[in-house]
């Protein structure tokens, strides 16, 4: 089972707004960005790149500059 956050994520060249799932063992978004995987899954996401919304995509930590939690509240439901 996963927690679906919604959040905005900017990368060194592009911004995306979507939601991250975390998993079951990971309670914040923060725990995501700093385990070992080097990708950071998003669905339903949107960007001023693209034409629609895609369902998709993996975000390589690397690059990313800020997060920032759109519903705060539910990242900190449990």
């Amino acid at each position: 089972s996963f927690k679906k956050v919604r959040a905005w994520i900017k990368t060194v060249d592009s911004a995306y707004t979507g939601t991250i799932h975390l998993p079951k063992d990971h309670t914040r978004i923060s725990d995501v960005m700093n385990d070992e995987r080097q990708f950071i899954s998003m669905t339903d996401v949107e960007s001023k790149d693209f034409v629609s919304p895609k369902a998709y995509l993996a975000i390589n930590k690397d690059l990313i500059e800020l997060v920032e939690i759109l519903d705060p509240d539910l990242e900190r439901e449990r």
